[in-house]
This record gives C-alpha cells, sequence and structure tokens, in this order.
C-alpha cells in the first residue's frame, strides 16, 4: 500500500542536525524545491513522487552526478525524519454539518459540501472519483456541476459507510440513499432529482455499469414550491442600497431575468448596445438565447465598458494571459483570449488560477457569484426588506413583473431559457394570489 509522509517542521529539525553549513545548505534548497513543485502538482509527498521529480531534474539539468548525489541524500533524510501514514489514514472522515432554516434554527437536515477543490486538497487520490471528474469535463459539464456531483457522492460514501466501500457501491444503495434522503432528511424533489443524476452518472459512467429501473424508491414529497418575489418597491430600496459595479449587475440580473452565473460569465461581445440586445452564451443545459437590453442602462454601461477597457488594456500591455476560453477555443483562436471582444463584462480586480487547473496561469477571471451574492445580501438587510435574499430573487421578480405587465408567457420562458412552459407557469401564482376580485371577508366587514 502507497505511504503519504508529512513532516511540517523539518527545517527546524534540519537546524539541528549534525551537518556542515553546506550540507544544511544544499539539504534545504532541494527539499523546498521538491515540496514546491507537489504544491504546484497538488500532490503529496512519496517515495514514487520524489524518484520522478529527481529524473525529471536529470532530464531538465543534465548535472554532474555529485550534484545528483546529493539530491538523494537531502530527499533521504527528508522521508527517513518524517512520518508515514496510508492513504486510509490520512483521509479525513465526511462530518455532517447542521443546516439551519431562515431563522437560525437547525431544520434537521444535514449537508455534506465539497467542492472540487476542498476534495482534491483533503482526500488522498482515488481512482473512481478522478475518473468521473475526467468524464465530466469530457462532457463539458459546468463547474458547478462538477461540485454538486462530486458533494453528492462524498454524501453516499458517508451514506455506505462502515458497509461497504464505492468499489462495492450499486444500483439497490442509491435507492436506499435516495429514499433515506426523502424519509429522514425531508430534502424535496428537486434535491432528489439531482442526487439521482449524480449517482447515476457515478455508477453508469465511472463504474460503468448497466443501470435497470429506478422506480422503486421513496419519492420525495413533490410540494409546490412558491419561489421569493420582490415587490417592485423592494426592489428599487435594494437597488438604492447598491453601488457601483454591483448595482449595474443587479439592475441586469432583474432586467434580464438571469441566473448569477450567466450575469458573472457575461463577456464585452455577447452587450450588444446598438441592437440594445443582451445574448446569454451556453446557459443551462448549455443553450444560447437573446434577451432585450433595459434601456435604462445603456449610458451607465457605456460608461461602464470604458473602465473595463481600461483594465483590458492594462493586461495587454503587460503581457498578462488573455482571459479563459471554452471548448478547446484557445486553440482553435488562440489569440482571441487577448482580445477586447472575449473580455470579461465583470472583471475580478485581482488575477487568479482557473480552479481546474491548478498548473494553469494566473489570468484575469470573472467575478465570483458569491461576491456579487455577498454585496445583495448585505444590500437587501439595509432596505430592511424581510424576504430571504439571494440572488435568483430577482430572476424570480423580473418574471412574475413581466406577467403582471401582460406579456405573453411563451415570450416569458424564452427570456428565462426555460425548456417546458410548465416551469414559467409557477410565477403565475402572485397573479392569482393578487386578483382583485378574491377580497378577504374582513374587509367586506
Amino acid at each position: 500500500m502507497m505511504k503519504f509522509y508529512s513532516f511540517p517542521r523539518w527545517a527546524e529539525v534540519l537546524e539541528k542536525q549534525r551537518l556542515s553549513d553546506s550540507e544544511k545548505q544544499s539539504y534545504r534548497i532541494t527539499i523546498q524545491w521538491y515540496l514546491g513543485d507537489l504544491k504546484k502538482r497538488r500532490q503529496r509527498a512519496t517515495v514514487g513522487s520524489a524518484r520522478l521529480f529527481i529524473e525529471a531534474r536529470i532530464r531538465e539539468r543534465k548535472p554532474e552526478e555529485w550534484i545528483v548525489e546529493r539530491w538523494r541524500e537531502a530527499l533521504n533524510w527528508f522521508f527517513k525524519n518524517a512520518k508515514s501514514r496510508t492513504a486510509a489514514e490520512i483521509q479525513k472522515p465526511m462530518t455532517a454539518r447542521t443546516v439551519k432554516g431562515e431563522d437560525g434554527s437547525p431544520d434537521g437536515r444535514r449537508a455534506y459540501g465539497v467542492t472540487v477543490r476542498e476534495y482534491q486538497e483533503r482526500v488522498a487520490p482515488e481512482p473512481l472519483i478522478e475518473e468521473m471528474i475526467r468524464l465530466m469535463r469530457v462532457r463539458h459539464l459546468s463547474y458547478r456541476t462538477e461540485e454538486a456531483y462530486i458533494g453528492w457522492v462524498r454524501r453516499m460514501e458517508a451514506f455506505v459507510a462502515g458497509k461497504k466501500t464505492m468499489e462495492e457501491f450499486g444500483e439497490e444503495d442509491l435507492k436506499a440513499f435516495l429514499s433515506h434522503l426523502a424519509v429522514e432528511e425531508g430534502v424535496s424533489a428537486g434535491t432528489q432529482r439531482q442526487a439521482l443524476n449524480a449517482g447515476v452518472f457515478f455508477l453508469r459512467e465511472s463504474r460503468q455499469m448497466e443501470l435497470g429501473d429506478f422506480s422503486d424508491y421513496v419519492a420525495a414529497n413533490p410540494n409546490r414550491y412558491y419561489p421569493v418575489v420582490y415587490s417592485q418597491g423592494e426592489i428599487r430600496r435594494l437597488l438604492d442600497r447598491m453601488e457601483g459595479v454591483w448595482k449595474l449587475m443587479a439592475r441586469l440580473q432583474y432586467g434580464c431575468g438571469l441566473r448569477i452565473s450567466e450575469l458573472c460569465r457575461l463577456r464585452v461581445k455577447d452587450i450588444d448596445l446598438e441592437r440594445k440586445k443582451l445574448t446569454i452564451r451556453a446557459g443551462k443545459g448549455d443553450k444560447d438565447r437573446m434577451v432585450p437590453l433595459p434601456r435604462s442602462t445603456i449610458e451607465d454601461l457605456q460608461a461602464y465598458l470604458q473602465d473595463v477597457r481600461t483594465v483590458h488594456d492594462l493586461d495587454s500591455e503587460e503581457g498578462r494571459p488573455g482571459v479563459y476560453l471554452p471548448n478547446a477555443l484557445d486553440r482553435k483562436m488562440p489569440k482571441a483570449g487577448e482580445s477586447w471582444a472575449w473580455f470579461w463584462a465583470f472583471p475580478m480586480k485581482s488575477l487568479s488560477r482557473d480552479p481546474r487547473n491548478s498548473d494553469g496561469p494566473r489570468r484575469r477571471h470573472h467575478i465570483l457569484p458569491k461576491a456579487y451574492q455577498r454585496e445583495l445580501s448585505v444590500a437587501a438587510q439595509k432596505a430592511d426588506i424581510p424576504k430571504r435574499s439571494n440572488s435568483h430573487a430577482l430572476r424570480h421578480s423580473f418574471a412574475t413583473h413581466h406577467l403582471e405587465n401582460g406579456t405573453n408567457i411563451r415570450t416569458v420562458q424564452q427570456f428565462l431559457g426555460h425548456q417546458t412552459v410548465e416551469t414559467t407557469m409557477i410565477y403565475l401564482h402572485v397573479m392569482e394570489d393578487q386578483a382583485e376580485q378574491c377580497v378577504s371577508p374582513l374587509d367586506r366587514v
């Protein structure tokens, strides 16, 4: 079984060794070099990785034999003094956290949220999960979908812990897990459906299993869900509490009915100020659509994009890598990432690495959804809006207010990018609940 080594205070121990100053310096440089290479590759210290490290340095530098021998001595000292553990010993158990309701009290559910990055940092490499990540990227699933599916697989692993491993996890185990979600945790039908999709992907793609009928599990209660909708007065109060780019983003999301990911990933070329159109690329279901651009945002967008152009030009002058391009476009159009047209409409202030490629260059990415969501939540508190605050409430409000103003439901369906009109019909509840002919008996008295 492969052993992983850990030696966090190696520099202090090395300083106390009975070695010459030149030997200590040589050891220190070699070990720091090796550990830095591991960090860059997101790997753990193993004898095999040390051997590959030395072989790679020999190919690159073609050093004299005495130098190679000094490298080996340094790493041999490191592994001799380091503590070793197996993969099973270092893997952190999946602990559930209690999910709290809107009033802050526990609501009985449990969550095991694990992002792809957290999985890769916390858990020793597992072939099945690594293969699942690879297959999701081959099929161009979104990063959010990757995170959701990995999170569900870790919850399934916790569900069968002590009974079997994920290599033994099968169709009946998935059905039992889905029933547990419905009966014990009381999840919604949509949440259970997402767990089903993740489990089927894992079994069918990673395990390469032929699956049968999946109808014999306890289905979650398909209760009618009323989305949170702001009144027009609440929308005005919310926007009044926001400033700068955050206010412009909120206006666009409400004015165009965008999902938060669609808003943050907007590119300059997708904003047509002359035709007053906004193009959403690769939305949910990997579909494109076009929506009208609110006229009241045109001037503000023009002024804002001039500031963004300054950021783009500065990146170009300093020779920074171009922005991320989807679907291998960086190979088809190698210079497109450096162009103004493909630049993010809402870029971050700082550079960062793509979480899917930790070895990639530091480049300009778009504003993170969680940063925008945080600003919205703060503004909703300042506006004293007594409703659950999240970015999707602006999208719900867009749809509901359109229907209240008499817009055809088919048109609203196209604006929202819904696959079926039944999904859009949920917004009709506001019109039904606010029908003038439904007068309360108290008002008649």
